[in-house]
């Protein structure tokens, strides 16, 4: 036996145990040659993909800056500092209403590519998320679809006609007396905090009000605030890892590395889950079940579960964009508001006044009766023209091979309408970059204003997917501003140190914003 194995060919031994890929002595495979395969994958392989994105791409003769046309770096690096909305207006004065801010992707700021995009008509293309980053987290973080994730034309008409009776305005009357109860015990605590501290921050106040009616309106009962903290830290936590959703966006458009996209999810798991446990399925049955004869969103989706087919998933996950969607929006056109009126406080008076001339005590101001104020409205649409709580890269589509704004975009684009610089257009509006209440009211001929195009003015999209609860919020902010306008003397405390544009991070949504107040001197 000895002599036997002794007599068989080593070579022979190591040629039968080590597979052939393997062997040191397999010419251009051998580990000698590793840092040249890695030298080509990770310098050769970018070097040429730059060069064809540069130079040979469909979307090649579209001005933007040079690092964005080979490489998704000018995007992390606007992300990840927090400045998306000034970066991709300063690139836009720059090179004009059309730039392209990505390898394979465009941001138009033009009232007309807002209309193609989003709201095309029916002899328009479908402009799909499907294919989009947003779409496969969409998949990975609901647990089933809703409004804003579902890429389907027809599942979303199924699901908008199914909600929609919960934002007419029958319901939003009959849902006033649970915004006014929440809008009320905010008063009273932001009161009772001037009353107690020199200087608060109003804006955490705004934000704890408007969890509280948004919860009571999704759910039928008000969220907890540990779960307003579990929401923060996963919207700081995504905030953090926009720059890195940004890098697997551009990889998804490379056939060999599409399958790569799904690595945040086995990177940061947790992550992904806690929409899915935002409110547990039983906690909703509690709340269905102690409904009663409450008007909320809840009672108007369950009138319409039937007839529309939903699904108690498709219940759920509903309730929780409402609640998500409509705090986050609606508290921060809060704070922009109060920084805009204070921050100039003529304009504050002026509400104080016209307020307090309508009024006699806050239990008289209504939802209604405020529609009535023209210069709290101007307000609000002045602050919603500046400050849009959304930014429009956010709602980004992918092109089906259209012409957007006289520019052709080939099939597979990724293209998006910028509201911030399209609201801020000086060529749309007269003084863009102020705060202007007055263009809301005398914009009449031979006027400052007379030439705005207001039909530029959407802070809340257009077409099918236009915000469902755009009254709603506007419903919530109009009687906050009345309410505090009339109660409380206040002045900006932090007028000096902080600049909204300046210092608030801005990447898809607004953070790092603290409106800090007290009483009028």
């Amino acid at each position: 036996m000895d002599a036997t194995l002794n007599a068989f060919p080593q070579d022979k031994v190591s040629t039968l145990a080590v597979p052939w890929i393997l062997r040191p002595s397999h010419g251009w495979l051998s580990w000698g040659n590793m840092p040249v395969y890695f030298g080509f994958l990770f310098i050769v392989c970018p070097v040429l993909l730059g060069l064809y994105n540069y130079y040979l791409h469909p979307i090649a003769h579209v001005k933007g800056p040079f690092i964005a046309a080979i490489s998704p770096i000018w995007l992390i690096r606007s992300v990840s500092g927090h400045r998306l909305n000034n970066d991709i207006k300063a690139i836009h004065a720059k090179y004009g209403p059309v730039v392209r801010i990505g390898p394979n992707e465009l941001s138009f700021a033009s009232e007309d590519a807002l209309k193609t995009i989003h709201n095309p008509g029916p002899n328009g293309g479908h402009f799909t998320k499907q294919g989009t980053i947003e779409s496969l987290l969409a998949k990975l973080i609901w647990a089933a679809p809703n409004l804003l994730t579902t890429t389907d034309k027809t599942a979303h008409k199924r699901l908008r006609t199914a909600l929609q009776p919960a934002f007419t305005a029958k319901a939003l009357m009959e849902q006033e007396d649970i915004v006014q109860h929440h809008v009320g015990r905010a008063v009273d605590n932001l009161g009772k905090a001037l009353n107690e501290e020199k200087i608060i921050n109003i804006s955490d106040h705004f934000a704890r009000m408007i969890w509280s009616i948004v919860g009571d309106l999704s759910f039928g009962e008000p969220l907890l605030h540990d779960q307003m903290s579990a929401y923060e830290k996963l919207k700081f936590t995504y905030g953090k890892g926009a720059p890195l959703l940004e890098l697997f966006q551009f990889l998804t458009e490379i056939p060999i590395f599409g399958g790569l996209a799904k690595l945040p999810v086995m990177i940061v798991p947790h992550i992904f889950r806690v929409p899915k446990n935002f409110l547990l399925m039983n906690q909703l049955r509690d709340c269905i079940d102690r409904q009663g004869g409450r008007k909320d969103f809840l009672t108007a989706i369950l009138a319409a579960k039937e007839s529309a087919g939903l699904t108690q998933a498709e219940i759920l996950s509903n309730s929780a964009l409402f609640a998500m969607v409509g705090y986050d929006t609606s508290a921060t056109t809060l704070s922009a508001m109060f920084y805009h009126v204070l921050r100039e406080p003529d304009h504050y008076h002026k509400i104080q006044h016209e307020v307090r001339a309508t009024y006699s005590s806050l239990a008289e101001i209504s939802a209604q009766s405020v529609l009535r104020l023209p210069y709290l409205n101007a307000c609000v649409q002045e602050t919603l023209r500046l400050l849009p709580p959304i930014n429009g890269r956010g709602s980004h589509r992918i092109s089906p091979g259209a012409t957007i704004d006289g520019l052709y975009v080939p099939k597979g684009v990724n293209v998006s309408a910028d509201i911030w610089t399209i609201q801020r257009r000086p060529d749309y509006w007269a003084l863009a970059d102020e705060f202007r209440p007055d263009r809301w009211i005398d914009n009449g001929p031979g006027t400052a204003f007379e030439h705005d195009v207001r039909t530029s003015y959407r802070p809340f999209l257009v077409g099918p997917r236009v915000c469902i609860g755009r009254e709603m919020a506007l419903q919530s902010i109009r009687l906050t501003v009345a309410k505090v306008a009339f109660a409380f003397d206040m002045e900006m405390a932090n007028r000096d140190s902080f600049v909204w544009e300046r210092d608030a991070g801005n990447d898809y949504v607004w953070h790092d914003y603290n409106i800090m107040v007290r009483r009028a001197l």
